[in-house]
């Protein structure tokens, strides 16, 4: 019982809690003993108990497909108390690092709510540090924050652009321009434009003359449209301008334009001297003429530019001619 109680003062949880109040739920815990790289839980299984690690130490794994250790609790340090209050499936996966002991509250059999009906003191206490524990977790996490922002503002550029072409990437069309549409101008055209024999260069010439063409097609594209435009790289050999505050009359103009220049683009400084050229194919659609979403008018484009594609290519298709 001593050795329950000495663990249960180390908790935060419980440090506020008089003696004989550590010794009620001395009382509904129980030590569990664990072989190295036994499961303590498993993700998806239900919080039942929350753990005090007592010897050895506990791995908490990823619950992706990488199986990463993302924490780690050693002596006097707990584990689940969230999982617990929340009666929430748990996140992740916890493992034994060694042979490992552990003190469990509530003990199997035991119910929490019962124990917190029965004692309602020491659940007021309880709840009452549990909710400044948490408290005190987002002021720390806020602050990190805060103090990170050049941190957290790179982390966000590596999730918005492409690597290979400098442009923007997909996340930013599903992610931002949803939220920025309508801020754009009474009317945006999108225009989705794509290499008709892209492919030719990779197999023929590998993935590096590929990459390097692409990087040309990526600053040729985005150099020729206006300075107020958009560029994205929306996957592959795919390019998506927005062109904010622009009427389809406009865009036309300027897909007109784009056809003249991509079309005449030679790729022989990436392919071995070789010449060789591509016709393209562009999709047009503009907001709120032809839909009234960010998803809606992006996949008419797309939709026009394969219509395009398939009618053998080199030239551009506005929506409503689909």
């Amino acid at each position: 019982m001593e050795d329950k109680i000495a663990l249960l003062r180390k908790a935060e949880l419980f440090s506020q809690l008089g003696d004989d109040e550590l010794r009620t739920i001395a009382e509904y815990s129980e030590f569990r003993d664990f072989k190295d790289s036994e499961a303590i839980f498993r993700k998806g299984t239900f919080g039942e108990s929350l753990f005090i690690v007592d010897k050895g130490e506990v791995r908490i794994m990823s619950a992706d497909d990488k199986n990463r250790e993302i924490a780690h609790f050693i002596s006097g340090e707990l584990i689940g108390d969230l999982d617990l209050f929340e009666n929430a499936p748990r996140p992740n996966t916890a493992l034994a690092e060694m042979d490992t002991r552990l003190l469990a509250f509530p003990a199997q059999g035991e119910n929490l709510l019962e124990i917190l009906e029965k004692h309602p003191t020491i659940s007021a206490r309880i709840l009452h540090k549990l909710i400044a524990t948490l408290a005190g977790r987002i002021r720390l996490t806020n602050k990190l924050v805060s103090e990170k922002t050049e941190w957290v503002e790179s982390i966000r550029k590596q999730m918005l652009y492409d690597k290979l072409t400098g442009l923007l990437n997909r996340n930013y069309i599903e992610e931002d321009f949803p939220l920025q549409l309508t801020r754009l101008g009474q009317q945006t055209s999108i225009i989705v434009a794509k290499p008709d024999q892209f492919k030719y260069i990779n197999d023929t010439y590998g993935h590096s003359a590929g990459d390097k063409s692409l990087r040309a097609m990526a600053d040729n594209f985005k150099f020729h449209l206006p300075d107020s435009a958009i560029a994205v790289r929306y996957r592959g050999d795919e390019f998506v301008a927005i062109l904010p505050d622009t009427d389809q009359e406009k865009a036309e103009a300027l897909c007109a334009e784009l056809l003249e220049v991509l079309n005449a683009l030679d790729y022989s400084a990436y392919i071995q001297g070789d010449s060789f050229k591509t016709s393209w194919s562009l999709g047009l659609a503009v907001f709120p003429v032809h839909g009234d979403g960010a998803f809606e008018v992006v996949k008419l484009a797309f939709d026009a530019m394969l219509n395009m594609r398939g009618q053998g290519g080199g030239g551009f298709l506005p929506a409503d001619k689909l």
